[in-house]
């Protein structure tokens, strides 16, 4: 990596992130104009081989999450460079960055917060399929898909009418894991 910015792609990586940067505005004084920048997320770097997962961790309020959002151009970077797949996600279209979030996402480490609690987890699991067009909201199919992603995070068939707070801690984060998936 050289300090411009750039990234040399790495065809093992799925992910690389380099110099990334997201400021806030602060705005304020006589004319309501901008009087500094919370640096929310400064000079972050690191990459993700193939195959693997990454946690990132750190205290409350340092950046993890505005990360993850930068990365998925959820809230858009000050600065840096961001590849996926060896693709500079800050240069694509619409229709393509809504391909790319079908392959990238973010679990919380309490999903709770991010769970609508007037959603069963089988409807939770299938909005984000129809949402990507992966199939039909009155397709016969749904439902055998989410008790598919069920299983294979290790959530029961006879959860699937439950909702959020009927779940522990763990289990939370399973129906967040496959929300993902």
């Amino acid at each position: 990596m050289s300090n411009d910015n750039t990234i040399m792609h790495d065809p093992d990586n799925i992910l690389e992130v380099s110099h990334l940067k997201k400021y806030f505005p602060i705005k304020g004084g006589f004319f309501g104009g901008v009087t500094g920048n919370v640096k929310a997320v400064d000079d972050v770097s690191f990459s993700i081989k193939r195959g693997t997962t990454m946690g990132l961790v750190g205290e409350s309020g340092c950046g993890k999450s505005t990360t993850g959002r930068t990365i998925l151009r959820l809230i858009e970077k000050t600065e840096g460079t961001i590849l996926f797949n060896g693709e500079d996600v800050s240069d694509v279209d619409k229709k393509k960055l809504r391909e790319l979030r079908t392959k990238m996402q973010i679990i919380f480490q309490d999903p709770f917060s991010s769970l609508n609690p007037r959603m069963s987890v089988g409807q939770i699991i299938s909005e984000g399929m129809q949402a990507h067009n992966m199939i039909k909201k009155k397709d016969a199919r749904m439902q055998e898909m989410v008790l598919k992603i069920m299983d294979d995070c290790g959530l029961a068939p006879y959860f699937l009418h439950r909702f959020p707070h009927q779940f522990s801690g763990g289990q939370r984060q399973r129906i967040g894991i496959a929300r993902a998936l």
